[in-house]
């Protein structure tokens, strides 16, 4: 009779500890030169890199990721020595790596959050955001498309590798 009792006792210690909700359970880590974020309320990580869009110009940047055939660029404009701010942002899909079937331009007339923090040498960068986008190209009746898509809980960190 002890071994069944044992045993409910255990398994309930168990569930009841088990199911407990951990303050930072869903929050992601920051990785270097990769984004994450939820996407839709689905995890979403992508490899990351900040480029300089011509050479010699270091006024604006390019941050961005790429994972498979999901795009996201983020325009960032450089105001002071380490201050940047978030210009545009856009998310796209293509088929083949190469052929767009949607893309999505920063939904300004949402809340959107973006901060950028940089080291001395302005070659590393980090942040967080929160944003949202609205469909400007794709089939809406798909719902592989939909008319709307957000980025929540995001971060970033990534390291520019030319100036």
């Amino acid at each position: 009779m002890k071994t069944p009792a044992f045993i409910l006792l255990l398994f309930l210690a168990l569930a009841t500890t088990s199911c407990q909700k951990h303050r930072n359970c869903c929050v992601l880590p920051v990785v270097a030169n990769q984004i994450s974020a939820t996407k839709d309320g689905a995890s979403w990580r992508a490899p990351s890199q900040i480029d300089v869009i011509k050479p010699g110009v270091t006024d604006t940047l390019i941050l961005r990721g790429h994972i498979g055939e999901e795009n996201i660029a983020f325009t960032l404009k450089r105001n002071s020595a380490g201050n940047y701010t978030l210009v545009d942002a856009t998310y796209f899909t293509t088929v083949g790596q190469d052929a767009v079937v949607s893309t999505f331009v920063l939904d300004k007339s949402k809340d959107n959050t973006f901060t950028v923090t940089t080291s001395a040498d302005e070659k590393n960068f980090q942040g967080n955001f929160s944003l949202y986008f609205k469909q400007t190209y794709g089939n809406t009746l798909s719902p592989a498309y939909p008319a709307a898509l957000s980025f929540k809980d995001g971060i970033y960190k990534a390291t520019q590798s030319s100036k």
